[in-house]
């Protein structure tokens, strides 16, 4: 249906204000968004969508208007929340907020509740603009990564469909429900681990006694503190790859972990002047080890990024299964 004259004009008349605060609220929010890991999205309200809106009642002019320029942070869980308020307060000036401790709700009503701050550009920003600009307040809602997922599978199901049906909104509310109860978890993750059965499982045992045995080693002081892996778990699936690339045999996976670490221990726990040099990653030092007699192992079928510590620190002279950058030639 087409929106009437008056707010057409109006609407084109305020859109090279509204790309301007587009511009800069993205230029903004944008860059820190991307430094966080969070995600960010934004738009300009198309004049449907505006008309449609105003039909409703609930505005009754436009300096009323909050969400003509809108975007949307997408953070992990909820306890980001006020870091991303910390960031709109330090660059913009706050005209309200709307969190989710003020959305009146009955313990049996799900629906969306996700924080919304309205504000305004900072005078002496908008003062170098366009005139107008310092009036424009614009909406910032913060969702969660689970709420934003939520938002895309369900609007265009349910809140922008042809027909009012209690069995979508009904189910809408339960998917609501459904991510809650997600996010409840993840908040405590930890203590929610620690309720959950354990059955046994090879693979996961090794690798924790792995993680646990180098974990000591740097505790003591063998490890410095430069080659501990970004990620463990990383590091240990990483050594039980190397292992089965040369023996595929479950069963053996323990006996080769336990001589790995006796010749770790062994080697990093020898007089100063004998201990090794230790450069590069952990992981390189594993590889080192594995090719010892005492540890029974091989690297000849494990694919290894060359580099000069492999022969200056660990006496890796040949790599067999060498990683290939463009222009390398063919496998060797």
């Amino acid at each position: 249906m087409p929106a009437p004259e008056r707010l057409r004009l109006e609407y084109e008349k305020n859109k090279p204000l509204l790309r301007e605060l587009r511009d800069y609220v993205s230029q903004t929010l944008r860059p820190y968004c991307e430094s966080q890991g969070y995600m960010f999205l934004d738009r300009i309200k198309d004049i449907e969508s505006l008309n449609e809106k105003l039909e409703g009642g609930r505005y009754g002019s436009w300096d009323e208007l909050d969400d003509l320029y809108a975007c949307t942070v997408v953070i992990p869980v909820p306890e980001h929340e006020q870091e991303v308020l910390d960031k709109l307060a330090r660059n913009f000036e706050l005209v309200r907020i709307r969190d989710r401790s003020q959305v009146k709700k009955a313990p049996d009503v799900f629906r969306f509740d996700g924080l919304r701050w309205y504000g305004r550009m900072r005078a002496q920003e908008a003062d170098r603009r366009q005139p107008g600009l310092e009036k424009l307040t614009f909406e910032v809602q913060v969702l969660t990564a689970f709420e934003h997922a939520l938002s895309l599978v369900t609007h265009d199901l349910v809140y922008k469909a042809d027909n009012a049906d209690w069995r979508r909104l009904r189910l809408a509310a339960q998917l609501k429900a459904a991510v809650e109860q997600l996010e409840l978890i993840i908040v405590a993750f930890d203590q929610a681990a620690d309720s959950v059965r354990t059955s046994p499982w090879p693979d996961t045992d090794v690798k924790s006694h792995l993680i646990d045995s180098f974990k000591a080693l740097v505790a003591q002081g063998l490890v410095p503190e430069s080659l501990v892996p970004g990620s463990w778990r990383r590091f240990a699936d990483n050594v039980v790859q190397l292992i089965r690339s040369f023996d595929r045999n479950p069963q053996n996976l323990a006996a080769h972990v336990d001589a790995l670490l006796q010749a770790a221990r062994a080697d990093l726990g020898a007089p100063e002047s004998t201990a090794p040099p230790l450069s590069g990653s952990l992981f390189r030092y594993v590889l080192s080890l594995m090719q010892r007699p005492s540890v029974g192992g091989r690297i000849d079928k494990f694919v290894i990024v060359e580099s000069s510590d492999l022969a200056e620190l660990y006496g890796i002279e040949r790599v067999e299964k060498r990683f290939r950058f463009p222009g390398s030639g063919s496998p060797s």
